[in-house]
């Protein structure tokens, strides 16, 4: 087994040479670095710090205000004239907008006006329709009763009893004046022409007649015959 060699601690300071038996041999000087000044070990790094921060001040001092570039009055007018553009279809978009608000509330007022007058109309023709009811209503009345006075009367005329006027007794206030003979009225046996007269009478005044079914009743000249009875 070999014998183990010695060791020796690590020693700090400044190398030197030394010659031995064995060889040379590289020993530690540990005063090495007292042998720098004190002011020197602080004012090196010191000036070197400083070197540095010039270098860096100088540079940013050096360099030109990025404000003050063509590259950027370029960009800056043509953000500019972006925003210019901008703002100008804004406010174009708005007054369209204004527009259109405006168009829809003038067609919204004729809407209301439209609808308005539909109600008024439906109104009118509602009315109107009550009124055209009431009119048809009082029409018919109107047209019953001519149809009982005229089933009541005896006009001038040929007429059969039983048929076109009723049986019953008649009175007429006389003459209507369409000649100066008076009212003549008669009975007679047909409705022909070859009819022959019955019976036949002129008054200037008022006058009674009583007829019966069949009989064939005449009248000229005459007022309205009215039935009576």
């Amino acid at each position: 087994m070999a014998p183990e060699m010695p060791t020796r601690p690590p020693q700090v300071g400044t190398p030197s040479e030394h010659t031995t038996p064995a060889g040379r041999e590289r020993v530690f000087s540990p005063g090495g670095f007292k042998q720098i000044p004190l002011w020197a070990r602080i004012v090196v790094p010191a000036t070197l710090i400083a070197g540095l921060i010039g270098g860096a001040a100088l540079g940013f001092a050096v360099r030109p205000a990025v404000s003050s570039t063509k590259e950027y009055a370029a960009l800056n007018d043509e953000l500019t004239a972006k925003i210019t553009s901008g703002d100008e279809t804004i406010s174009k978009l708005r007054a369209a907008a204004s527009d259109k608000d405006a168009q829809i509330s003038t067609l919204q007022a004729a809407a209301d006006g439209v609808k308005t007058l539909q109600q008024q109309l439906a109104d009118k023709e509602k009315t109107l329709a009550g009124k055209e009811a009431n009119l048809a209503s009082r029409e018919q009345k109107l047209s019953d009763a001519q149809k009982q006075v005229a089933a009541s009367q005896i006009k001038s005329g040929l007429h059969v009893v039983g048929g076109d006027v009723q049986p019953g007794t008649y009175t007429t206030t006389g003459p209507d004046g369409t000649n100066s003979v008076g009212c003549y009225y008669a009975w007679k046996t047909g409705t022909g022409s070859d009819a022959s007269i019955k019976d036949n009478n002129i008054v200037k005044g008022a006058a009674t007649v009583t007829l019966a079914n069949g009989e064939v009743f005449e009248s000229t000249s005459c007022t309205a015959w009215t039935k009576i009875g």
